[in-house]
């Protein structure tokens, strides 16, 4: 875990670099946020690099537990799909997920890299629903589509809030209210079209 002054670091980072980026990060202003010296800083963590590499893997780390929704055997596949959106959506809008979608669209190798330490395998949610589809659990859809709608579902709201709040004429506690029932909506209506009607 590391000593107070290094969680208190950690923390003043990932304020900085989830708020600038990496590009508009800045060492001195890190080290003002952590109420340490510059020098300070630097004997913990020799370089903006090395800063920014552990919190990039620390917000890495924050989406596994995510993707483990997929192979828990305890839950339907409608249950999974309103775990797997309300934990991605809060990762969203609380955790490191915008972090992380800004820094691998800046550069895609921050995500080739830690890929590489792992055991190739296929995307869990598309092998999921891949397998539920060909046991007719579901309607028949590319699962390659939900993957990508599921994540713009949970990750749109955060990213353009401010348009959505002038949109619909919403001020900041209004569009937070909004957002608690933003999760349950669209996974109802995920599993609304998934659904396969049974004729009587």
């Amino acid at each position: 875990m590391g000593t107070e002054i290094e969680q208190v670091i950690l923390e003043a980072a990932r304020k900085e670099f989830e708020e600038k980026g990496f590009n508009g990060a800045r060492m001195q202003s890190i080290a003002d946020l952590a109420g340490i010296s510059k020098p300070s800083l630097h004997y913990y963590y020799r370089s903006k690099e090395n800063l920014f590499q552990k919190i990039f893997d620390r917000a890495f780390e924050e989406y596994i537990p995510l993707i483990q929704t997929w192979t828990n055997d305890s839950l339907t596949w409608e249950e999974k799909i309103k775990v797997f959106i309300s934990a991605l959506l809060k990762s969203t809008h609380e955790g490191y997920m915008l972090f992380l979608i800004r820094e691998i669209n800046r550069n895609p190798n921050l995500l080739e890299e830690r890929l590489k330490a792992k055991p190739k395998s296929q995307n869990k949610l598309v092998a999921y629903f891949e397998d539920a589809m060909s046991r007719n659990e579901m309607r028949k859809t590319d699962p390659r589509v939900l993957f990508m709608m599921i994540h713009s579902i949970c990750s749109f709201p955060a990213l353009n809030s401010q348009m959505f709040q002038k949109a619909l004429r919403l001020n900041e506690k209004q569009y937070a209210e909004l957002m608690k029932s933003y999760a349950d909506t669209c996974a109802e209506l995920i599993i609304h079209s998934l659904k396969i009607e049974k004729h009587q």
